[in-house]
């Protein structure tokens, strides 16, 4: 099957300048129905499963063709997993980025709004990360979650259902100091998410055991006791499953490898 991509190429100028564009590139770039127009000055060109040859290389022929205009191009597959970012200015590349995820959760990152489809995205962080996301994904800021109400003074919590994060958003703007703690508290496992950024870039995360996790954020040692002992039950139940299903998989694997065994001792034509 198919791997669903979206290219998205918006290309900021004068009026009559993108109109111009929009009748050259008909067909070539996209088809005028997925051309739509932002605003005045901001023409955006949609195209679903790509382009047939290199996001970035048709960008870089787009602005090799029309330096006079300023040109965004983002790039996902699926559920806008890893996106790519890039901008050209003046027909010169200003900033290539792509955001390879590290962990994605619906958490609402304007905390004036109350609304499920605003997810919190966790990234490997670039240089070129901030100038991408500030540009392409103007809302996205964990700095408006500091309001939230949380287990302990500092932190916010949100779950969904199979993973809660326990987040310690950086201490200003400009801070690199923010703090993630993910828990998979049915499976007992656990990962510290370092040196975050207030656009979600990470500087490193590593599994780490319960007991390091505890001694780490020791201000939510009693709040991460309490739920870990909450999900003892349900940590041993999947942990039975889970053996369960190893000793039928390598059953199911002696099983073909017996098959095959006797096959090649039965059949002359077996080499």
């Amino acid at each position: 099957m198919a791997t669903h991509v979206t290219t998205v190429f918006t290309l900021t100028g004068p009026q009559d300048r993108l109109r111009q564009i929009a009748d050259e590139r008909a067909y070539r770039t996209c088809a005028p129905d997925q051309m739509a127009w932002e605003d005045d000055s901001t023409l955006v060109m949609t195209l679903e499963n790509g382009i047939g040859t290199s996001f970035l290389d048709h960008g870089h022929g787009l602005s090799d063709e029309y330096p006079d205009v300023s040109i965004r191009g983002m790039e996902y597959f699926d559920c806008f997993d890893d996106p790519g970012f890039v901008k050209w200015q003046g027909g010169q590349l200003v900033y290539e980025a792509d955001l390879i995820t590290v962990f994605g959760i619906l958490f609402p990152t304007d905390a004036t709004k109350d609304w499920p489809g605003c997810s919190a995205s966790f990234w490997h962080r670039s240089a070129p990360l901030a100038a991408a996301i500030a540009e392409n994904c103007p809302h996205f800021d964990l700095m408006p979650l500091r309001q939230l109400a949380g287990p302990v003074p500092g932190w916010v919590e949100t779950t969904d259902g199979f993973a809660t994060l326990f987040l310690r958003p950086p201490s200003t703007p400009d801070a690199q100091d923010g703090l993630g703690v993910i828990f998979y508290l049915e499976i007992g496992r656990s990962t510290l998410l370092a040196g975050i950024d207030r656009f979600g870039g990470v500087t490193r995360f590593r599994r780490q055991s319960y007991g390091q996790i505890s001694a780490a954020c020791p201000e939510l040692r009693v709040v991460l006791r309490d739920r870990w002992k909450a999900s003892d039950k349900k940590r041993r139940k999947a942990r039975q499953e889970r053996k369960v299903l190893r000793r039928k998989m390598k059953k199911e694997i002696r099983a073909v490898g017996s098959s095959l065994l006797s096959f090649c001792d039965t059949d002359p034509w077996v080499i």
